[in-house]
């Protein structure tokens, strides 16, 4: 703190820069702003700083999957709702590194029943084929229009493919070749069901490859 006359600014009450300049006591005093940050994460916080880390992380490559999967949840946006469901899936060490269940990961959530899909991939041509079964309509939770999605998602390259398959009222297969550069030992399979308007969601299912 420092007393000073001045002329120039006469009764000065301002701030400049980290100075902030007062007039008490018929003087002109200026005092430097104090900028200070008390930040002693507890190791509760740095595990859930790690988990928001790599959820948020993840959200954005699946942003697609993300953008279909999680409609309507809640009030923020569908990515805090994938990171939001998904807390469970995410495991920390003691040095407080985060590591993803890819087997526990939900890719969609929503009161609608899952479809019936199973996954297989050759090796021998590398494609996956997806393989849907018909399901009866039960009203308000499986209507035969709905909208059935298969997910592959390879965790090294954290990079998604969203496949359309068939309505829930048919039957079918649909192949889909290995992307290029993924390795198949690395992949994560999950499908899921929405309302033909797209506005009512189901639960994903993980996908056993076999």
């Amino acid at each position: 703190m420092a007393k000073f006359n001045s002329y120039l600014l006469g009764k000065a009450t301002k701030s400049v820069g980290n100075v902030t300049m007062c007039y008490v006591n018929k003087q002109n005093i200026a005092k430097a702003k104090i900028f200070s940050r008390k930040d002693n994460p507890t190791p509760e916080v740095l595990d859930q700083r790690a988990r928001m880390k790599v959820l948020i992380e993840l959200s954005r490559c699946l942003l697609p999957v993300v953008r279909k999967g999680f409609v309507g949840i809640g009030k923020g946006t569908t990515s805090n709702a994938f990171v939001s469901m998904n807390m469970g899936a995410v495991s920390v060490d003691e040095k407080h590194v985060a590591t993803v269940d890819y087997e526990q990961m939900k890719v969609a959530t929503g009161f609608q029943d899952a479809p019936n899909v199973s996954l297989t991939y050759s090796a021998e041509d590398s494609h996956y084929l997806f393989t849907q079964e018909i399901q009866e309509e039960e009203s308000g939770f499986a209507l035969a229009d709905d909208l059935v999605y298969g997910v592959l998602f390879e965790s090294t390259l954290k990079r998604a493919k969203l496949v359309s398959l068939r309505s829930r009222g048919e039957s079918g297969s649909t192949v889909l070749p290995l992307p290029e550069g993924w390795d198949h030992t690395k992949v994560n399979a999950y499908c899921f069901a929405t309302t033909k308007n797209g506005k009512c969601v189901s639960d994903s299912r993980n996908l056993t490859i076999e």
